[in-house]
């Protein structure tokens, strides 16, 4: 394949060197080796500049109907490193016939993982706990209480959304001498172990609310999940309940949070998402010491990480050379 008719390929975040020889090979690349993370304006002036083929990028990036717009008929495929696709104008996608690749399945242990780190940091509060030794405070209460966190054994965990990765985080849970699990989602699941059919229990959205001491927020983003955590769903919590989310940050009314957390009409919540990523320093939700903060991390794992970028790769290499995707995204049914 002469380079005339290489395929150009756009990449808009840093990757492993041998996943940038993989696509060398094939495509012409616009690529920059660095860390900085590029802005909506900075992706335009590339388009403009080098029209592309195909674009791959993280799920931290907006593609909207301007960045499509802008790249018009050249372009072809997007090859997005994540499972969500929320970031992704996917009625425009499809009008314009551009396909999708995407990274599901691979996820599941780093974020499930991640997911029972922060719900360890938040109900032990790990945050506060490592200030007070920086700060000098260790040693100087008398208070037999201080630092006193809530204990998962015989709680109920309530988990919302109990696909793939609510079901990971479940099965991690049980260990801990948790009493049961609640969920709640589109439909019941079956369950074959008498174990698991005494373990878990479908309920409503609102009376999961109202029964869990801890809930975890597993469910993906849409047009009925979005702000579903809202005034009227923290009045129904138990004052000392907390929240985890490692879904998506707009599931949450982030107001409606802070005030439910500076009330203490729920005792406490940790995010590994939020609205907008990063969250500015001055957010509200970070003065809060009931507010454990990650930086979207849930898939920080290097095995995990690989194997994403090597699907993007396989997903890329596959398109342009006339294969099925390994995994693509059927815009009709998103």
């Amino acid at each position: 394949m002469t380079s005339a008719v290489r395929p150009r390929l756009l990449i808009v975040h840093q990757m492993p060197t041998q996943f940038i020889r993989a696509l060398e090979r094939v495509f012409d690349l616009d690529y920059k080796d660095t860390s900085t993370r590029f802005t909506h304006e900075q992706i335009l002036s590339r388009i403009r500049a080098n029209p592309p083929d195909a674009m791959l990028f993280p799920g931290q990036t907006k593609i909207d109907k301007e960045i499509l717009a802008t790249a018009g008929d050249k372009l072809k495929m997007l090859a997005t490193f994540s499972v969500g696709f929320d970031h992704i104008d996917l009625k425009e996608c499809k009008k314009r016939g551009i396909a999708i690749g995407y990274t599901p399945g691979v996820l599941t242990d780093g974020v499930a993982d991640l997911a029972i780190a922060l719900l360890l940091a938040t109900s032990r509060r790990v945050v506060e706990a490592m200030k007070a030794v920086r700060n000098g405070q260790w040693g100087q209460s008398s208070d037999i209480m201080w630092m006193c966190g809530k204990p998962l054994v015989n709680s109920t965990v309530g988990i919302v959304g109990l696909g793939q990765i609510g079901l990971a985080i479940a099965r991690r849970l049980q260990p801990f001498s948790i009493q049961r699990i609640l969920y709640s989602g589109t439909r019941e699941k079956q369950f074959d172990s008498e174990n698991d059919k005494r373990m878990f229990q479908f309920v409503e959205f609102n009376e999961l609310l109202r029964q869990s001491d801890f809930v975890i927020i597993a469910c993906a983003l849409n047009d009925q999940t979005r702000h579903m955590f809202n005034k009227q769903a923290f009045e129904q919590m138990k004052n000392d309940a907390i929240v985890i989310n490692i879904a998506r940050g707009g599931i949450i009314n982030q107001e409606a949070l802070y005030d439910a957390l500076k009330t203490g009409q729920i005792q406490a919540a940790g995010l590994d998402v939020t609205t907008p990523e990063p969250l500015p320093t001055d957010h509200p939700l970070l003065s809060l010491e009931n507010c454990t903060i990650f930086p979207h991390i849930g898939s920080a794992d290097v095995n995990a990480r690989h194997q994403m970028a090597q699907l993007c790769v396989d997903n890329l290499l596959n398109f342009f050379s006339g294969k099925p995707m390994v995994h693509e995204l059927k815009t009709d049914s998103a």
